[in-house]
């Protein structure tokens, strides 16, 4: 039975549609994996594969776009994988890419963390490779990758103790001098008291960075790499930090066995408000100061979705298979070009929830009177007054109309003493049986001897 739809006063509001996300990954290693990542303006999901690729699936259309092979290895099904393409983000236009790949050590020897930069054309999401870094933490692994919303520039941190913010040879080179290779390079280095950095965001405006320096947050300004302010002083390390869209708030997850939902004030250096959930996943919207997580309740759970100025949820859904599920809010400025929808009708953002068996709905979370969305891929709507030829028409044409009252009889045929020759003329509905065929057929091929018997 499907998971239904619940409004803020708990009236039922619809079915999910559901559609099955064709996706695998290797179960063992979930642990120390990003589980999806986003390109909210396209609408498209990015999801790692059993053989080192990135598939981008299209949520609006339900099919693949396309794959990336991320790093290329043989690898044969009873192989124990050795390695994992372990993060994935997406800039915000969906134009650039960034992974990391960990090629774990055999027997304490060997291992590898390879960070890699990643461009598409504008058109496509073809992915081609820019630039490789190996080891760029030293030994340490990466714990998160945090996009510029309009620069070319990714930070990534290391549970090491350091962080290094990385900007593309496009944003340093002169306007005047003509550009032979585009490739990413370290602008700078930042750290705090070496406690394990585990995540970060820019502002909405990218101005800010925050980094989680295990259980506080720090503020630092990016582009001179100064250390702004510290807040913070949570009971367990910082697993998730979102700024709500181009307001003043950060929205903060903690997880373990004290977990914490916290919202900031980025002008009051404070907390605002904050709950024990265990989320699993938060969102924030691009546009407005709205915000939605996913809190597990069990293997089930609940999505919230807030305004980061209020603790009391806008609304609330009840949702099943929960663990292991990701949110994200999505432009519906796609689904209104497929769709012909006029602005007035077009929703203020769309929400996607993809569950733990990476089954997912897209709906509209502030129409409390919608029920369900209805997805059409691009041409799939005719207009009622428009004519044309389909299916077997536009092929061969009209078919003639049938007259029950014509005379249809049909002239006796005679059987041949040689049936091999006619054996497949006449119409279809005419030929006699299978069998008849066969050992008739059979006997054509074979030269026949009288024999007399004395």
């Amino acid at each position: 039975m499907a998971p239904s739809l619940k409004g803020a006063l708990g009236a039922p509001r619809g079915e999910f549609f559901k559609t099955l996300l064709p996706y695998s990954c290797p179960e063992i290693y979930d642990g120390i994996c990003s589980k999806f990542s986003f390109d909210h303006t396209d609408g498209l999901v990015a999801l790692r594969t059993a053989n080192y690729r990135i598939q981008f699936y299209s949520l609006f259309d339900d099919r693949e776009m396309s794959e990336v092979q991320i790093c290329e290895r043989n690898h044969q099904p009873g192989d124990e994988v050795r390695v994992i393409v372990t993060l994935v983000s997406l800039s915000k236009d969906g134009s650039m890419m960034s992974t990391v790949e960990v090629k774990l050590p055999e027997e304490g020897l060997g291992g590898l963390v390879c960070l890699k930069f990643w461009a598409s054309g504008p058109q496509n999401k073809n992915f081609s490779l820019s630039t490789v870094v190996y080891e760029p933490h030293r030994d340490a692994r990466i714990s998160s990758l945090a996009f510029h919303p309009t620069r070319q520039m990714v930070a990534s941190l290391s549970y090491g103790g350091d962080f290094k913010i990385w900007v593309c040879s496009d944003e340093i080179q002169p306007k005047h001098e003509v550009l032979q290779h585009s490739g990413w390079m370290c602008h700078a280095v930042g750290s705090y008291k070496n406690k394990p950095m585990t995540a970060a965001a820019f502002s909405g405006d990218g101005s800010v960075l925050a980094v989680a320096a295990e259980n506080v947050i720090t503020l630092w300004d990016p582009n001179n790499n100064a250390l702004v302010a510290v807040i913070g002083e949570m009971q367990m390390p910082i697993a998730t930090l979102s700024f709500a869209g181009k307001s003043e708030y950060l929205v903060s997850v903690t997880q373990g066995s004290k977990p914490q939902l916290s919202v900031w004030s980025m002008s009051e250096l404070s907390e605002s408000w904050s709950y024990k959930l265990h989320v699993e996943a938060v969102t924030c919207a691009v546009d407005s100061s709205s915000f939605a997580v996913l809190s597990l309740l069990g293997k089930d759970g609940v999505i919230l979705l807030f305004n980061a100025t209020d603790p009391v949820p806008l609304a609330m859904w009840s949702v099943r298979k929960a663990q292991g599920g990701g949110l994200a809010f999505l432009n519906s400025d796609q689904l209104s070009n497929q769709q012909n929808i006029l602005d007035r009708n077009r929703p203020q953002a769309l929400l996607v929830y993809i569950n733990g068996d990476h089954e997912y709905v897209i709906f509209d979370p502030y129409n409390i009177e919608a029920k369900e969305l209805s997805l059409t891929r691009p041409g799939s709507r005719v207009a009622p007054d428009e004519t044309g030829h389909f299916g077997y028409s536009s092929i061969y044409g009209e078919l003639p109309k049938f007259d029950i009252k014509r005379d249809q009889t049909v002239a006796p045929s005679a059987p041949s003493q040689r049936p091999w020759e006619t054996i497949f003329s006449g119409s279809s509905h005419e030929l006699p049986p299978l069998t008849k065929l066969c050992s008739d057929f059979m006997e054509s091929l074979l030269e026949r001897r009288t024999a007399m018997v004395e």
